[in-house]
């Protein structure tokens, strides 16, 4: 016989079994249903950060008015592309361009998205409960400041002998292209052997009677290459723009090692010195001057000389005219307006100044000259009759520029804004491999304080040296700058 505890026991089993039966299976549905709506969620918030950051890029396109509309259409989109179709079951994806998208210009140099989803998820044990389906919302906001920048872009005779000055021309373009006309400033300023800003920096570059794109197109490739006095003509736009708190930025083109330097030439003071229009001499420069061009050839170190720094301020013409001391250069013994060395007469001159007329040290250090007269001191000069110091001047020149731009330093007088500094400029550095007489990336790492440079100094914004081997890889070069760009305008 069955003991009668033990019935009594098996009835209360059941009745505990059924109880917990009534809890577990109803906690069970909530968690597959959270689960699922879960899963909707991380779809949907991932759809609508692309979303925010792609309406970011929205208002890179078109005239400022529309560029609203854009970022907006965008964003909607780009959230029905990017959310898979029937997700978990779900449907209905909902993203009101006009009203789910906000856009918001009211903060000054700053734009920010927000873009708002929803989707329809439906329940399977939460129906039990009356609720067949529910709306799930995800949320993005993305920001991005204005930027403005300096493009300064090289335009030698080795871009034209290496097949690239074309690709050079379409890669700018495109960059500059993705910026916001009407909010971001560009300017463009292009160097050979002269140096001259095309288009000052504005707002309007891409609506401009004459837009930076169509004077990209214009460029002849032809000449040296002054990157000294290119770097300080690009962070004089900034300069004058005078933005301290927006993201200053200058991207430097270049495929080729510093040529050219605009310095003022030390004439000797002997009436035997044909140079009659040399500027004369002061109390601080005790000998008479000349301004103009200074060169070094690409292939080999040798100096010549005198050209013209700047030009009538057409990209088009040609970049070899003598100094505009005039007939200066052509009276003296020195290479005037020419690129034969049969002409090599330095007689009338002391040497090189150890400066530039921007300030920049010809003898920093980072490459080795030799000098003549006394040193230290005005008359101490870099000895013009050792040519491997033409292709070390070039050099320093160009590296001082980069060390004094990066450190905020004020320009020199005879720049448009002489005195004013701005710091925290980003310089880039996009160097093409494919001249004749390749360029210096360890130059370019320097200039742009590359985290790989040499002399990195933490103290100092970083940029960033981008090679582009060839003329296939200029326009993703250009891309990976802009991509920088954008990443630190977030």
């Amino acid at each position: 016989m069955k003991h009668p505890r033990r019935n009594r026991e098996s009835g209360v089993a059941i009745y505990i079994t059924t109880v917990m039966l009534t809890m577990i299976v109803p906690t069970i549905g909530l968690t597959i249903d959270g689960s699922m709506l879960y899963a909707v969620k991380c779809g949907m918030q991932g759809a609508a950060d692309g979303a925010a950051l792609a309406a970011l890029r929205g208002l890179a396109r078109g005239a400022s008015g529309q560029q609203t509309v854009n970022a907006q259409n965008d964003a909607a989109t780009w959230v029905k592309l990017n959310y898979p179709t029937s997700y978990f079951f779900s449907s209905d994806i909902t993203v009101n361009p006009s009203t789910d998208v906000v856009v918001d210009l009211s903060v000054a140099q700053r734009r920010t998205v927000t873009v708002n989803a929803h989707v329809t998820a439906p329940t399977l044990f939460m129906r039990w409960l009356g609720f067949s389906s529910t709306i799930v919302n995800a949320s993005a906001t993305a920001t991005r400041r204005d930027v403005n920048i300096a493009l300064v872009v090289d335009r030698s005779g080795s871009l034209a002998a290496s097949g690239s000055c074309e690709a050079v021309k379409a890669a700018a373009s495109n960059f500059v292209n993705k910026f916001a006309d009407g909010r971001d400033y560009i300017s463009l300023v292009t160097f050979a052997s002269s140096t001259h800003a095309d288009f000052p920096i504005a707002q309007n570059f891409k609506t401009a009677a004459t837009p930076v794109s169509t004077m990209l197109g214009n460029i002849t490739c032809a000449g040296s290459t002054s990157s000294a006095m290119a770097l300080w003509t690009g962070y004089d736009q900034l300069v004058g723009l005078g933005q301290a708190g927006a993201l200053n930025i200058m991207l430097f083109f270049t495929d080729g090692k510093p040529t050219g330097v605009n310095m003022n030439m030390a004439v000797k003071n002997s009436p035997a010195s044909p140079c009659t229009n040399a500027h004369p001499a002061t109390a601080l420069v005790p000998y008479r001057t000349i301004n103009g061009l200074y060169n070094t050839y690409t292939n080999q170190s040798t100096f010549f000389g005198i050209l013209n720094p700047t030009n009538s301020g057409t990209v088009t013409n040609g970049d070899f005219n003598p100094t505009p001391d005039a007939s200066t250069g052509a009276n003296c013994n020195y290479m005037a307006g020419g690129w034969s060395t049969s002409v090599q007469d330095t007689s009338d001159f002391l040497g090189l100044p150890q400066t530039d007329i921007y300030g920049d040290s010809l003898n920093n250090g980072y490459q080795s000259v030799t000098t003549t007269g006394t040193c230290p001191g005005v008359q101490c000069f870099i000895d013009l009759s050792n040519q491997n110091n033409a292709a070390a001047m070039a050099m320093n020149a160009a590296d001082s520029a980069g060390t004094s731009i990066r450190h905020g330093a004020a320009e020199a007088t005879v720049l448009p804004h002489g005195g004013s500094s701005l710091g925290g400029v980003i310089i880039y550095s996009l160097g093409l491999g494919n001249a004749p007489y390749p360029l210096s990336p360890d130059q370019l790492k320097r200039i742009s304080n590359d985290p790989s440079s040499p002399i990195y100094d933490t103290a100092y914004p970083a940029g960033l040296f981008v090679s582009a081997p060839t003329t296939a890889d200029i326009d993703a070069a250009f891309t990976k700058i802009a991509s920088e760009i954008f990443r630190l305008a977030k």
